[in-house]
């Protein structure tokens, strides 16, 4: 399948600095989480916002090496859902990611019904200090923007405007992507005014990048608020799992487990949940783990 337009990022100022945007297009790596977990439809449209929001969390970060992992929990089919960006990078996975619900009554996906309507958010992030910084908040409705706006007003005491959506047929994003709105200090009440009445224009953001450029839609939506596109990066789908992480993780299940799993099968296969690639430790693999420990 072919896309019309590259997955980006926009950084974008309003009114001289009194607000900031940011805007993404995340169809493609959509697709390419979509063959690593083949999910439904519905969870194919949950996966792909919950990414879209969690790159928004992640370009903004300082460090190279920091790093952003947001967690879904709800009380629907789909499970725990979880996505981890760092910088302009992400991943995702779902617990059942081939759950379905039916389409609601206006014919859209369920997102909300398959995520659940209740439930609790979690966003760790890794400033590679001595602890994580962690913000949690309870499900709105399991849309997820919402969710995500809700965090951003509670954890980070930033007033945002927040938009997911994604376009999805027979398992695969015709179009996803995000929008976050946020007032910086001395915002105006007229340009506050502004913003709330203009967020009716990407409520359906899904259908804009579907057949629009970025810098359109911000020229379209923002017109007469002084636009500016700071900077303008690509974002993709990555997993930085690797064979010594997973060898660590196996280590860690300690001298008793290790000695079972060579009394039983002799070796262990880890998959990781990301990426889904397995990695074989044989006995021998196994026997220089109990010797380390």
């Amino acid at each position: 399948m072919t896309y019309s337009f590259p997955d980006e990022m926009l950084h974008v100022t309003l009114m001289d600095g009194q607000a900031r945007v940011l805007l993404c297009r995340t169809t493609q790596l959509s697709a390419d989480a979509a063959r690593i977990h083949h999910p439904s439809n519905t969870a194919c449209a949950a996966m792909s916002r919950l990414m879209s929001g969690t790159l928004m969390l992640s370009v903004v970060m300082k460090n190279p090496t920091d790093s952003v992992t947001v967690t879904v929990a709800g009380d629907g089919p789909l499970g725990k859902m979880t996505a981890a960006g760092m910088q302009n990078a992400v991943k995702v996975t779902a617990e059942y990611a081939q759950a379905d619900v039916p389409l609601r009554q206006d014919g859209h996906l369920d997102v909300g019904g398959l995520v659940g309507h209740h439930g609790r958010m979690s966003v760790v992030k890794d400033l590679g200090m001595d602890r994580p910084y962690v913000g949690q908040v309870n499900l709105i409705s399991g849309e997820l923007a919402e969710d995500f706006a809700q965090y951003y007003t509670a954890s980070e005491q930033v007033p945002s405007l927040v938009a997911l959506g994604a376009r999805v047929y027979d398992g695969q994003p015709l179009s996803s992507g995000g929008i976050l709105v946020q007032t910086l200090p001395g915002c105006s009440d007229e340009v506050i005014d502004q913003l709330e009445l203009r967020s009716m224009l990407f409520s359906d953001i899904s259908i804009e990048l579907a057949d629009q450029p970025l810098d359109r839609l911000i020229e379209l939506w923002f017109d007469g608020l002084k636009p500016v596109i700071v900077k303008r990066e690509p974002v993709m789908y990555r997993c930085d799992c690797s064979r010594e992480r997973m060898r660590r993780a196996l280590a860690a299940l300690g001298k008793e487990e290790l000695e079972d799993i060579l009394r039983t099968d002799g070796h262990a296969t880890l998959t990781c949940h990301f990426c889904r690639k397995a990695r074989v430790f044989s006995e021998e693999d196994i026997r220089k783990l109990l010797e380390d420990a």
